[in-house]
């Protein structure tokens, strides 16, 4: 049975990179503050009812009123509530596809109408073409996935304010994997201090000051290496934060989640070592797959999607038929789906979207630890020998 584009693998494995998750550590300053703030820690006290010192460190950072700023449970929370303080019964909340597929989840929860706006065929956002479809579609909530996921896209700055500007509806720009891309770009009328302009640049975050029709998603769970704590946040309009807030609990986020998210903020220069070394290690993965024949999307984020095609396109979905059965599979299927599986039973878990419409035999691939990349790349190696024998890989 194929897996829903919804859910993600749960399988025991030795090597995890299927859920962009990071899988470093914090690192280990960090790891010994957190651990010296446990001792002192008043677990019998709720947190912050609207998560305040988290929402005024972000605030204070990046120069911005403390009103424009939202804390949830992962930037997944801000999501859903976002789809539920926008959207609603008769309402329409219009994602890009393909993308993250609980986009589409979250606004059925909310009995919207989802409306899919095509990516063009390499993976971007064309922006007169959504501005377009949000003209003859009039959806109430517009959201944009940059870098995308699952193909790992990176939109300059330019494209996404041209949507910005050009729609009438809220803008929610998720940006759950910015910090593992190399955007440019500023508000050259944008007078905040310069240190505080490098945080922003190349992300909607830049155009705070310009627009008041859109949120920024950010999380603690890809570069901050805090997925298990679930915490995520929002900048943006103080009118659409005002509304998102309503939606919110209070106490809504636990306070050992909103400590660490504090130290791990305050500390995000201790990050860039590990951010620099997943973007070295994600090219040189690029690179060896591009030579064993596999189809790259283009990324800036700690993941990489690709797809066998060609000739080894062809092998791959001959030894998928030879080692289970025939099956009405599309030969990128069944190459994609070999592939998979083959590293399944090397106890290595990546992600299979070898069944989507439009990502047929693709998969997805968390940029690891080093020694991890270096066991996963090998055993891709060895299983595309093995299936194309002595004939040329390319």
């Amino acid at each position: 049975m194929p897996l829903p584009d919804s859910e993600v693998e749960t399988i025991d494995a030795e090597i995890i990179v299927n859920a962009n998750e990071s899988n470093y550590p914090v690192p280990d300053a960090i790891q010994t503050e957190i651990e010296e703030r446990t001792k002192d820690f008043s677990f019998n006290r709720y947190p912050p009812m609207k998560c305040e010192t988290l929402c005024n460190l972000i605030a204070n950072t990046l120069g911005v009123d403390i009103d424009k700023v939202r804390v949830g449970n992962g930037s997944s929370e801000l999501l859903q509530m976002a789809c539920y303080a926008f959207g609603g019964a008769g309402r329409k909340i219009a994602v890009p596809y393909p993308s993250f597929s609980m986009y589409g989840v979250y606004a059925q929860m909310s009995d919207s109408e989802v409306l899919r706006y095509p990516l063009n065929v390499e993976g971007f956002l064309d922006a007169e073409a959504v501005i377009d479809f949000c003209k003859e579609n009039q959806p109430n909530l517009l959201i944009l996935n940059n870098p995308n996921n699952p193909t790992g896209n990176y939109n300059p700055l330019s494209v996404i304010e041209k949507i910005i500007a050009g729609v009438d509806c809220p803008v929610i720009v998720d940006e759950a994997y910015m910090e593992f891309a190399r955007g440019e770009g500023v508000d050259p009328r944008d007078l905040r201090p310069l240190s505080q302009l490098k945080l922003v640049a190349g992300s909607a975050l830049a155009l705070l000051n310009k627009y008041n029709n859109f949120l920024v998603y950010r999380t603690f769970s890809k570069a901050y290496s805090l997925a298990g704590m679930r915490v995520g946040y929002s900048v943006g309009s103080i009118s659409l934060s005002r509304i998102l807030g309503k939606t919110l609990l209070p106490y809504h986020v636990n306070a050992y989640s909103l400590m660490a998210a504090e130290v791990c903020y305050r500390n995000r220069d201790a990050f860039k070592e590990q951010i620099e070394e997943i973007r070295s290690q994600r090219a040189l993965m690029i690179a060896e797959l591009k030579e064993l024949g596999m189809k790259i999307w283009p990324t800036e984020t700690n993941f990489i999607c690709y797809c066998p095609e060609g000739k080894l396109q062809q092998q791959l979905a001959a030894a998928y038929d030879k080692k289970y059965g025939y099956s009405n599979y599309s030969p990128a299927t069944k190459a994609g789906k070999m592939l998979f599986k083959s590293m399944l039973a090397e106890k290595i878990l990546l992600r299979d979207f070898t069944e989507h419409p439009v990502l047929q035999g693709c998969i997805r691939q968390t940029v690891g630890l080093p020694e991890e990349n270096g066991i996963i790349m090998n055993r891709i190696k060895n299983l595309c020998r093995e299936c194309l024998g002595n004939e040329q890989i390319n």
